[in-house]
């Protein structure tokens, strides 16, 4: 059967593979200062409205979130972020280790909150330098749990870290899944407008590997960030020798050859051909009786389920297994499905009568 673990298990998508081959004999300079990564940074600036954004390309998510969050602080501060954020629970204090403390809410979903920050800001702020100082806020769009803001939530963080002189960065490992989401009114290019930086997600978006870390220069943490950035990546080891690998392949992902009828973008397509298997398999395990952890319309769907369901749903399907906090008191967890570009409309379909056999026995 076909695995929902996640969206990576994959390699790349044809016309990305395709890109990758018809270059692979050519010769270009090392680490990223070549024309493939030129031309795909141009492409991603005229997408995002953004002339002047700084654009460089990392090997990974958990780099990209270490070179934004050291870039856009000092060593006394720390990023505020949810208490499920992906550096509080899948980075194995890598952020810690290079300087910087996470200064967690305990907002839930993953989702932040300017409530959920405020009794931080507060303690800092009557702590003075006794306390980790907030610097920057850090959210993911999808969040960890696959909540999808909105875009007067957005703006609500931005605004709330606007009168504080934080800076707002958004990981976007999941970015295109996030933008793409049915009835999401938050666009690429005002998240551009408004923060300071934010990656788009290649990893989990038909890409063999490489997230584009974008940094604006309209502030003066984003401007230090840009100065800062090159010697922070040589530091961390993540300044790739074979760096055009990654240019080539979102020079491929946002080459407007590549548009569909409707003007969308390859990067775009592949996302909204992964949200919509999302959303069937959602609507087809609610048919079964299953409930939703969380509605979302991104790649990700949650569902409570038994230990036994969970058990045989993993095995099968790949579904990963969470414990949170069952409502119900029935001992529940929490199976996770992921669908990816690759994912097909008859894969989603045998997962659901795998699903609706289990759940009927």
């Amino acid at each position: 059967m076909h695995q929902f673990r996640n969206d990576y298990s994959e390699g790349a998508a044809p016309a990305i593979l395709d890109a990758l081959v018809r270059t692979n004999a050519e010769q270009c300079p090392g680490y990223g200062a070549d024309v493939h990564c030129a031309r795909a940074a141009d492409l991603i600036r005229a997408e995002i409205d953004q002339p002047d954004a700084h654009v460089s390309f990392v090997p990974g998510g958990t780099p990209a979130n270490i070179l934004a969050i050291t870039a856009l602080t000092e060593e006394f501060e720390g990023p505020l972020c949810a208490a499920d954020a992906h550096p509080t629970i899948h980075e194995t204090g890598a952020i810690e280790a290079h300087g910087r403390r996470l200064l967690a809410t305990r907002d839930p979903w993953g989702r932040l909150t300017p409530a959920g920050m405020e009794p931080l800001w507060n303690a800092a702020v009557a702590n003075g330098p006794a306390t980790t100082r907030p610097g920057m806020l850090y959210f993911s769009h999808t969040s960890e749990l696959g909540y999808v803001y909105t875009r007067t939530e957005f703006d609500a963080l931005c605004d709330w870290a606007e009168a504080r002189d934080l800076a707002v960065y958004v990981d976007g490992a999941r970015m295109a899944s996030g933008i793409m989401a049915a009835g999401s009114d938050l666009t690429i290019r005002h998240i551009a407008a408004r923060a300071d930086a934010f990656t788009l997600g290649g990893t989990k978006n038909g890409m063999l590997f490489g997230e584009a870390l974008v940094v604006s220069p309209r502030t003066a943490r984003g401007r230090r960030a840009i100065a800062r950035l090159p010697y922070l990546t040589k530091r961390a080891g993540q300044l790739s020798a074979k760096g055009r690998v990654m240019g080539v392949m979102y020079e491929a992902a946002f080459d407007p050859a590549g548009a569909d009828a409707s003007g969308r973008l390859l990067y775009w397509q592949l996302a909204a051909h992964a949200n919509d298997l999302a959303c069937r398999l959602a609507d087809g395990l609610v048919a079964a009786g299953f409930e939703p952890y969380l509605t979302t319309t991104g790649n990700q769907q949650f569902f409570w389920v038994t230990s036994e369901e969970g058990a045989r749903l993993s095995e099968a399907l790949g579904a990963e297994l969470q414990v949170q906090p069952d409502p119900l008191s029935a001992g529940r967890i929490v199976a996770r499905f992921v669908t990816s570009w690759a994912t097909e409309t008859a894969d989603v379909d045998e997962a659901v009568s795998f699903a609706r056999a289990l759940r009927a026995s």
